[in-house]
């Protein structure tokens, strides 16, 4: 009860907020999350119309105002706090396997014991991936080699809280490993990794079973969709004032101008 309490107490605090906010939501920003999340529901339906894209984006909420044909920003935030936890259960299931499949994939020779030596050799790869010039640095010169260096694996240009905090592409492998610089080595990278082995390996014998990666991943996920969701309430009131422009209520119509200005900013 404690905990329903400071939720709600949030979410009141951030429909007050709410004129303020609008003033300050990047549009562009709210429209390419927005998308991104709507991906996610409907993983199938990335290369459909526009007009297709808008009417599904509509019926979306459409169960929101079933019960009322105007609805506050609380309203519109445990909304897509409701419809969200389906697909998290989902990720997380999806996640668990692939742990398991990146665990064969580590292991070289099959034997169930992931040795230092396997993982970093891994980590050699990687690293080898984002150094496009293969010069040992991974830097600016390599971003601009890579084109595209800031869409995400999904091709999106923003990543959802709810993303594992992985590198996506070259400015975000700098960001996580560069230690504030504006470079990463390849000593830098593997001492990272050294680290994650280490920390993997719950008992300490030098050896990562399946059962120690596949759990210290898991840990890992759990806490980031934690922050991740209270995050994701953020987002959504801010979407909540893209959407009504700093009204205190939406309607269904307007759900749907969102999607048309959405459609419009993710094909520019």
């Amino acid at each position: 009860m404690k905990k329903l309490a400071l939720w709600m107490t949030s979410l009141t605090a951030m429909a007050t907020a709410g004129s303020a906010v609008a003033a300050t939501v990047d549009q562009s920003n709210a429209y390419q999350q927005a998308y991104a999340l709507y991906v996610l529901y409907h993983p199938n339906n990335k290369e459909q119309n526009s007009s297709t894209l808008i009417k599904q984006y509509t019926q979306d909420y459409a169960e929101l105002f079933k019960a009322n044909k105007k609805v506050n920003q609380v309203q519109f935030v445990q909304y897509e706090q409701a419809r969200l936890e389906p697909l998290l259960k989902q990720r997380r299931e999806m996640s668990e396997k692939q742990a398991h499949v990146r665990y064969g994939i580590l292991d070289n020779n099959k034997d169930q014991k992931l040795t230092l030596k396997e993982f970093q050799e891994t980590g050699l790869k990687t690293f080898n991936e984002f150094d496009k010039n293969l010069d040992g640095l991974v830097n600016a010169e390599d971003a601009k080699l890579a084109g595209n260096s800031n869409a995400t694996h999904d091709g999106f240009r923003v990543k959802l809280p709810i993303s594992m905090p992985m590198p996506s592409n070259i400015n975000e492998f700098i960001s996580q490993y560069g230690q504030g610089k504006n470079y990463v080595t390849l000593g830098d990278y593997l001492t990272a990794r050294d680290k994650q082995y280490f920390a993997t390996d719950a008992n300490g014998d030098h050896i990562v079973t399946e059962k120690e990666y596949v759990d210290e991943f898991m840990q890992r996920f759990d806490a980031n969709i934690a922050t991740g969701k209270v995050k994701m309430q953020e987002t959504a009131a801010q979407q909540f004032q893209v959407i009504g422009k700093g009204k205190t209520t939406i309607q269904a119509s307007d759900i749907q101008q969102f999607a048309k200005n959405m459609d419009q900013a993710i094909s520019q």
